[in-house]
């Protein structure tokens, strides 16, 4: 393992309060989050770092960490508005907020404090026509499905969403799909994709979506993905 990206990890961790337990192995007692250096052996619900990320992506990883171990502000969906946002907003928050940063789809949406609910204190770097931005998601192109039991059904894809590292969204992620929804009235379903070097999926699962597979781990340049977790959520 290249020991500047081992050192310059290692310094950040001990940062935030993580412990070394094993070879490019860190523990936060705490919250019993786990951070792997890659390659090595991980276990399911690591959080698995690579070099390349770690050199492209810091600042965003960085945040994500430090997300999973501190306390959040909790914010309301019911408190915020999502709306159609152009291409460069979402650039501009994913790029800075996502740990693989900004990934291009069909449509965008934000997750906006709405004037009249501006005196909640809901703060962001982030704005959408002079209003906080705290969430975006991005959505692929819908396709007619030819799934047994379920062709002709219109299918939309959840390419990836980001919530402002500061604060727990709660009920984002199905306000959401609502707004994915109200205008595409004929989507039956939407699928998603969930690493499994970053995330369990939990969250999507607690919403409703169900996992029906996972896709086969991917060979890169320098080094071999643990694959996806194929997940459905199925408007009702």
């Amino acid at each position: 393992m290249p020991k500047e990206f081992q050192h310059s990890l290692a310094q950040f961790l001990l940062s935030v309060g993580f412990q070394s337990i094993g070879e490019g192995l860190w523990l936060h007692e705490a919250t019993k989050v786990r951070v792997k250096a890659m390659p090595g052996i991980s276990e399911e619900g690591d959080i698995c770092i690579w070099e390349d990320q770690w050199i492209s992506r810091q600042v965003a990883i960085e945040k994500h960490i430090v997300a999973r171990i501190k306390p959040l502000r909790s914010v309301f969906a019911r408190d915020t508005r999502i709306v159609p946002i152009d291409v460069e907003t979402a650039r501009d928050f994913l790029d800075q907020e996502h740990v693989k940063g900004f990934l291009k789809g069909a449509c965008y949406f934000g997750c906006i404090v709405p004037p009249h609910r501006e005196f909640r204190g809901i703060e962001s770097a982030y704005s959408y026509k002079e209003s906080p931005l705290v969430a975006v998601a991005v959505f692929g192109k819908s396709f007619l499905m030819k799934e047994p039991g379920l062709e002709g059904c219109l299918s939309g894809e959840l390419i990836e969403i980001a919530t402002l590292s500061t604060i727990r969204l709660v009920g984002g992620l199905t306000k959401f799909l609502q707004a994915y929804k109200d205008i595409n009235p004929e989507m039956h379903n939407v699928m998603t994709y969930v690493d499994k070097e970053w995330n369990s999926g939990k969250g999507f699962l607690s919403v409703g979506f169900a996992k029906i597979g996972e896709t086969e781990p991917i060979q890169l340049e320098n080094r071999k993905t643990k694959g996806n977790l194929k997940l459905r959520y199925v408007y009702r």
